[in-house]
């Protein structure tokens, strides 16, 4: 490359460039201008130029888009006329004269504008435009700062500061040192008092998407189109549709109704809707989370198919009117949280979200070179080097559905090699004329010498590959000679082999085969042929052994024997072998064994071992019997000495239960020797044979028993009782009745558990238990009552009263009635009852004098209380200078309460008293009751006649006469 030129200058992300060529069309560029896609904006120089020494002359141009654009915004305080949200509504408030369109704050210390831009965003650059008129301050000491802190506005890293004035009507863009990741961007006058007034601010990232990238082709002029978080959202807000037509409008692009909403993507299609509040067609509007109709399920899934985890339902929402209601929409009128309404009405705005068309332009590193001009997705780039660099990273990359290129551009390292060093009896050609990356060296070697090692190497990252061949020579002497034995030698050049065989009683010790090397050796050690023995062979226990040849050299044969009962394991014969070893191991004598008898099914086997001469015992499992041999012996064959006998399986089957009885089977069991044991419900005793065996005939024993209910006779009658019956078979939950006479005739039997009362007639008691119970044994329970007379007498009488019979009987039951003489009382009780144990009931009552309680006083009230008996009268009066307000006299009433009530005692008033002419009345603590007191004064040159002081009487009026002034 010419010295006074460079390599491909950088490209960064979303933009593209072109290059004026060195003169002549050789490698290395002179100029580079840059240009950016569609929808992004260039910062920086347009063009570069290259300089001879320094390469590209400035810093690589940025492609941003406006990413605060209609974003949340707030500020530190308003104005009627400068909200936040004109300062990033993308109409400049310096083109208007009247300044309507501008942001502004009051006058106060240090203000502040803020935009949420709802994500963490890469700012490069922000953008600010300044109002154009109307006299306000200019902006000056002014701080830029991007960060994730929205409370403290210092803690976010500074992105820039301008310590002038900017001048009125003026944008100035504010580039951050490097790029800072934040949610929210804050422009702050610090450290003076003004008023902060912007007329717009952008903020440039190169990390999201332009909506050009996401444009489809016939796109509805009346559609918004916006991005968020790599994310392409297409607002129909002019246009209404039902359910599945809107889905048909989305996947012409691609795409479906907005789903997976969540976290700030949730907040930025709420701040979108809410700022196009006013041309909505309606305040329902589409989004993509759905239920199947017909189905119960409150499960909700998104249109590509996910579960909606945490669905953000308004207030009374879901509800599913009329079962109809499968579709969701945000609610305006809720704040535009979720409403479930029917998928058929057709006249609701939607919100598509789908994919970029394409990933846009791809970011080179500097001297690389981007091969590929489709960007759409699914396409595939890849990246060259110049000559003489090596790539280092992806050489291809992707376009992702996701709209984003896969992996990272790769870069461009430079490498020479440097000249290889020559080889001795050989060459080198290079397949170009240098010796930086990538080209290739290739070895030669003179006549008669060949190469050892690479033969051709490549210029790479670390320098050549491989190491230094040699040249060697490559023709080798007659082989080393070999006693007993020879060589059969393929030829004398290197690669060529001498291979080595031993004459017939001899063995070859050493490798075989020895190779002509480069250099002109033979490689290897040369091998030896040594006289075989094989030696005497090891006799085995109780066997013998037979050399058939009288010898143990090659070729010798051994033959084995064993004794009785024993036999050989392993070969009969073995032979010498030229490696100096019997063709085997030495076979053994052991014991005759029988394999292991075979087990027929619910059979198993009793034995010590298996061995010739042995006996094995079979037995059958439980429910099994036998058919044939028991017992079998091993034979000298290692055979048994017959076939293994059958345990046939004998079950008996279940029994049928019993009327009012069960069985039990002993061993859980139906098979041969199984038992059964028989029993009875409560109330039934067993007739017959209680147990019963499954016999080889596989029918059970005995005759199933019988279960036979247990009852009681009619039970026995005492003279004056009367029995009552209850829980006898159908009777249960009722009582029957019976008299000694009834039965005396009557057969009637009772069963287990029924239950009879006895009871006395009419004057007399029982003596006894009067519970008697059907046992299971068949008998009652306990002995026979007995009724005896009971006669109380008559009962004692009371002071001041009476008692009476209330039916002239004195006899159990009988009833003794008191009652008091007039004004008496009775302490006790009034009615006495004949006991079973011939007493009265509780305790004989007194007649005591009715007398009234001392009355309540209250204060300043006085009784005069001769006694408190009734017809006796209690007078009331009150203290001095109180009078009554109620009855003053009570009686006391043969109820024991007094008549009325209590009076009332109220402080005497005298009124105020009369003003006098040339004077004045002061009323002392401004009392006229009772104890009151009237000062009277005179108007100077007048003289009091009369008292200075009147006091408030008992009799309501005031003392001595009235004073005048004279």
């Amino acid at each position: 490359m010419n010295n006074d030129l460079c390599g491909p200058p950088a490209i960064p992300p979303n933009a593209r460039v072109q290059t004026q060529p060195a003169d002549g069309g050789g490698p290395g560029f002179r100029s580079a201008k840059y240009e950016c896609d569609s929808g992004y904006e260039l910062f920086g120089q347009e063009t570069i130029r290259c300089d001879p020494v320094k390469g590209w002359d400035r810093e690589l141009p940025f492609c941003g888009t406006n990413v605060a654009y209609r974003k949340p915004v707030n500020q530190s305080s308003a104005t009627r006329s400068g909200p936040a949200g004109f300062a990033n509504d993308g109409k400049p408030g310096n083109q208007n004269p009247d300044g309507q369109e501008c942001s502004e704050t009051q006058k106060e210390a240090s203000p502040w504008w803020r935009v949420d831009l709802l994500t963490p965003e890469a700012v490069r650059v922000v953008r600010i435009t300044t109002r154009g008129c109307c006299g306000h301050q200019p902006l000056q000491d002014l701080e830029i700062r991007v960060g994730n802190s929205s409370s403290d506005l210092q803690r976010n890293p500074l992105c820039a500061w301008y310590p002038g004035t900017m001048d009125e009507g003026t944008t100035k863009s504010f580039t951050c040192a490097r790029p800072l990741i934040g949610q929210y961007v804050t422009v702050q006058l610090v450290g003076v008092e003004s008023s902060l007034s912007l007329c717009e601010v952008e903020v440039f990232s190169n990390d999201e998407f332009s909506p050009d990238r996401c444009a489809a082709p016939n796109l509805n002029a009346d559609t918004i189109l916006t991005t968020f978080a790599k994310t392409c959202y297409e607002f129909h807000i002019t246009r209404g549709e039902s359910f599945d037509k809107a889905r048909q409008v989305c996947r012409k692009h691609g795409g479906d109704l907005i789903h997976d909403i969540r976290g700030a993507t949730t907040d930025y299609i709420i701040s979108e809707l809410e700022r196009r509040k006013a041309d909505l067609r309606t305040q329902l509007v589409w989004i993509g989370a759905q239920k199947e109709p017909g189905i119960t399920s409150r499960t909700w899934k998104w249109v590509n198919g996910d579960t909606v985890l945490k669905p953000t339902w308004g207030k009374d929402q879901p509800n599913n009117y009329n079962g109809e209601q499968n579709c969701v929409v945000l609610d305006g009128g809720r704040s535009w949280l979720w409403n479930d309404v029917g998928c058929n009405l057709d006249y609701l705005n939607f919100i598509c979200q789908h994919r970029p068309l394409s990933c846009g332009s791809p970011e080179a590193l500097v001297n690389t070179t981007i091969v590929g001009k489709n960007f759409t997705i699914g396409s595939t780039i890849s990246y060259r080097c110049p000559v003489g660099h090596s790539l280092i990273g992806d050489a291809k990359r992707l376009c992702q559905e996701s709209g984003v290129w896969s992996g990272r551009p790769p870069t461009c390292k430079y490498v020479d090699c440097g000249p290889l060093p020559p080889i001795e009896h050989g060459g080198i050609i290079l397949s170009e004329q240098r010796t930086s990356f990538d080209v290739k060296a290739t070895y030669t070697c003179h006549e008669n010498y060949t190469l050892i090692g690479n033969e051709n190497r490549t210029c790479g990252l670390e320098g050549w590959s491989g190491t230094d061949p040699k040249c060697l020579v490559d023709w080798c002497p007659e082989p080393p000679p070999i006693q007993g034995g020879s060589i059969k030698v393929s030829g004398r050049r290197a690669g060529s082999t001498a291979v080595y065989a031993c004459d017939y009683g001899f063995v070859l010790i050493g490798e075989p085969v020895l190779s002509c090397g480069l250099g002109g050796n033979w490689t290897g050690k040369t091998p030896v042929c040594r006289f075989v023995d094989c030696g005497m062979p090891a006799r085995p226990d109780r066997g013998n052994l037979l050399l058939v040849n009288d010898s143990t050299t090659v070729g010798s044969m051994v033959r084995y024997f064993c004794d009785d009962d024993y036999w050989l394991v392993g070969p009969q014969e073995l032979f010498c072998t030229k490696d100096g070893k019997w063709s085997g191991n030495a076979p053994a004598c052991e014991l005759i064994t029988c394999e292991t008898p075979h087990v027929p099914p619910g059979s198993y086997v009793v034995g010590y071992d298996y061995n010739i001469h042995s006996s094995i015992q079979y037995h059958c499992d439980p429910g099994h019997i036998l058919r044939g041999e028991d017992t079998l012996t091993c034979l000298e064959s290692g055979h048994w000495s017959g076939e293994a006998p059958d345990c046939e399986y004998v079950d008996c089957g279940p029994l049928t239960p019993i009327p009012f009885g069960s069985h039990r089977y002993l061993q859980n069991t139906t098979y041969l020797g199984s038992e059964v044991l028989y029993s009875c419900a409560n109330s039934h005793r067993l007739s017959g044979s209680p147990k019963r065996i499954c016999m080889e005939t596989g029918l059970w024993s005995d005759a199933a028993p019988r279960c036979e209910e247990i009852r009681c006779p009619e039970p026995t009658f005492a003279p004056h009782s009367i029995l009552s019956v209850t829980g006898n078979d159908r009777m249960y939950g009722r009582t029957l009745i019976r008299t000694s006479d009834v039965a005396a005739n009557s057969v009637q039997t009772y069963k287990i558990g029924a239950l009879a009362k006895y009871r006395c007639e009419r004057g007399y008691k029982i003596v006894g238990e009067p519970l008697i119970t059907c046992e299971e044994n068949g008998l009652w329970s306990g002995e026979i009552p007995e009724c005896v007379y009971v006669d109380c007498q008559a009962p004692p009488s009371t002071r001041n009263g009476k008692v009476t019979l209330a039916t002239n009987a004195t006899y159990y039951g009988a009833a003794a009635l008191y009652e008091c003489d007039a004004n008496f009382k009775l302490d006790g009780v009034s009615r006495r009852l004949c006991m079973e144990d011939g007493s009265w009931s509780h305790e004989t009552p007194a007649c005591v004098e009715i007398t009234c309680d001392e009355p309540n006083l209250s204060d300043n009230l006085v009784v005069d209380l001769g006694s408190r008996k009734v017809g006796t009268s209690a007078k009331f009066s009150c203290a001095k200078g109180r009078y009554m307000i109620g009855n003053g006299t009570r009686t006391c009433q043969n109820t024991g309460v007094w008549s009325g009530r209590n009076p009332v005692c109220k402080l005497i008033d005298c009124g105020r008293p009369a003003d006098i002419e040339n004077g004045r009345v002061i009323v002392v603590n401004d009392s006229t009751v009772y104890g009151g007191s009237a000062e009277y004064h005179c108007v100077p040159h007048y003289n009091r006649i009369g008292p200075y002081l009147r006091k408030c009487m008992d009799d309501g009026k005031w003392s001595g006469e009235e004073p005048r002034c004279e």
